[in-house]
């Protein structure tokens, strides 16, 4: 389906014609597409419009497979074994192997449908809660596809490198219905800071109209709701350095969630269900005609196993497993030892692991793709059927973990190490290990740590080091080799095509 090369000015087009979904990337649901004479003037069509946006998540190009798998890869977690070919550039950081444009076109056309959304509603024949519902959805949507675009295409607050920053990404806040609005749209790359005011003001909006546990028929955790709009607020505010704003809404998301932490054997087994119990918010995979399948599924990317312990039979392809520093951080040594030359090139097995429950979820794979590695199994066609996972967006452990780096950061205007502790202390000892006592640099470089074997395999490694400034380590085991943080690999090219439409936008540095 060619659209999705067009310049954003067309793309945003799109969204008049129909609300739909591109049937080529997944096929959804009769009840998901609408004539664009009847989208927005029914409560049907309403509906649809909001679905169409949701499903449109489910790309490969999004949460189906890319923003969960790619920012394992592009930093220290994740090493591609190169069985299928896919991911390999991305794993060795080679140049413009990184997010695709279709990134930015999927992310532009949710914002668009966002938008049209919003400007319907005070026309709508909707209740007024059923109103505040739909607005809620559409602010929570519109603020989570600007973060997703922000984070791929630009700097974080705070951590940019001089000379190299080219600004945000260009703010959308009305929608597109004509060729003529179309092709006048020449939108410029916004300042980073007012990005994120952006997102976290649509997220405020978001929370301020949605009910804890989602309105009928957008109901938790498959739609927005309350605490996962508190929860993105934690996100946000944290990476935008706001670290008063981080706890408040952490604290928010915690308040409403109750007390979703799981403990030991509950938090492997959530990973066995088809929802974590720990998720406040999922891009929703229910059908099998959504499968994405054998080549770009979450499972089969990064497990070749079907079931745990089968390994007998080969099912995915296991493109993607946790590399040695990250089986150090887990607990988990190999037999033979954890060095470069064993883990290449010798079967793995395991020879102990450390009281981490965490570590319970990688586990040596199938041999039908040749050399046997230890692979993640937080995916594993949990839904019924192989190639079938949600794709957790939020859980309520990284909001602690977000609070945590809050009340920990040097210079925090909410810096409070005995509450930060008792942050950390609380998930290490729901994973099974031992309290510590921990300050100053030690408790933090902790709580980050934590943060990296929480949210392994989850899209979240990349950001974290892009937003932290730092460098990633990946010699001597990566062939490509380390990638320090002002190397222009760090960001995503914009896509040629918006460089050509547009000549108000301007490309990142060295592409």
């Amino acid at each position: 389906m060619k659209k999705y090369f067009l310049p954003l000015s067309l793309l945003s087009l799109m969204a008049a014609g129909a609300f739909t979904s591109c049937k080529k990337a997944l096929d959804v649901t009769p009840t998901e597409q609408i004539n664009s004479d009847l989208a927005l003037t029914t409560r049907d069509g309403i509906n649809a419009a909001v679905n169409g946006i949701y499903s449109r998540m489910k790309s490969a190009r999004l949460y189906g497979r890319d923003l969960i798998a790619i920012p394992e890869v592009l930093s220290d977690n994740g090493y591609v074994n190169n069985r299928s070919g896919r991911l390999f550039g991305e794993s060795n950081n080679q140049l413009r192997a990184h997010f695709t444009g279709d990134t930015w076109a999927f992310g532009y056309r949710n914002i668009n449908e966002a938008n049209l959304l919003l400007e319907a509603m005070p026309s709508s024949p909707l209740s007024a809660a059923d109103r505040a519902n739909v607005e809620g959805q559409a602010y929570f949507l519109r603020a989570i596809n600007h973060l997703i675009l922000a984070q791929v295409y630009a700097y974080f607050p705070g951590a940019e490198v001089p000379g190299q920053s080219r600004g945000g990404i260009p703010i959308l806040r009305t929608g597109t219905k004509t060729i003529e609005q179309a092709l006048s749209l020449r939108p410029a790359r916004a300042s980073i800071d007012s990005v994120y005011a952006q997102i976290v003001s649509d997220f405020e909006a978001a929370y301020a109209r949605l009910g804890n546990n989602g309105l009928a028929p957008f109901t938790f955790p498959n739609y927005a709701s309350k605490q996962a709009a508190a929860a993105l607020l934690s996100r946000a505010n944290l990476y935008r350095r706001n670290y008063s704003e981080t706890r408040r809404w952490a604290d928010s998301s915690i308040n409403l969630s109750g007390s979703r932490l799981t403990s030991g054997n509950a938090y492997v087994s959530g990973w066995r269900a088809a929802t974590h119990p720990e998720t406040l918010f999922q891009v929703a995979f229910v059908n099998n005609n959504e499968n994405i399948g054998v080549n770009e599924s979450l499972q089969t990317t990064f497990t070749t196993l079907g079931s745990p312990g089968a390994t007998a039979t080969t099912v995915g392809w296991g493109d993607v497993v946790p590399s040695l520093t990250l089986l150090n951080d887990l607990g988990i040594s190999l037999t033979g030892g954890n060095t470069v030359t064993n883990y290449r090139n010798v079967a793995a097995t395991i020879a102990t692991r450390s009281a981490d429950f965490r570590n319970l979820l990688y586990e040596p794979g199938a041999a039908g793709r040749g050399k046997v590695y230890v692979e993640g199994t937080k995916y594993i066609g949990k839904n019924g059927n192989v190639n079938l996972d949600h794709a957790p967006v939020i859980r309520i452990a990284e909001v602690y973990l977000n609070r945590a780096e809050a009340l920990a950061t040097p210079g925090s205007s909410v810096f409070d190490q005995a509450l930060a502790l008792a942050d950390l202390n609380r998930i290490l000892q729901a994973r099974g290990l031992t309290p510590v006592a921990l300050t100053g640099t030690a408790l933090y470089e902790e709580i980050l740590r934590q943060r990296r074997i929480e949210l392994a395999f989850e899209g979240h490694r990349f950001w974290d080091l892009k937003r932290l400034g730092r460098d990633i380590l990946k010699a001597p085991l990566f062939n490509g080799g380390d990638v320090p943080f002002a190397d222009i690999r760090i960001l995503a090219p914009l896509p040629l095509a918006e460089l050509q439409n547009n000549p108000n936008l301007t490309q990142n540095a060295g592409y």
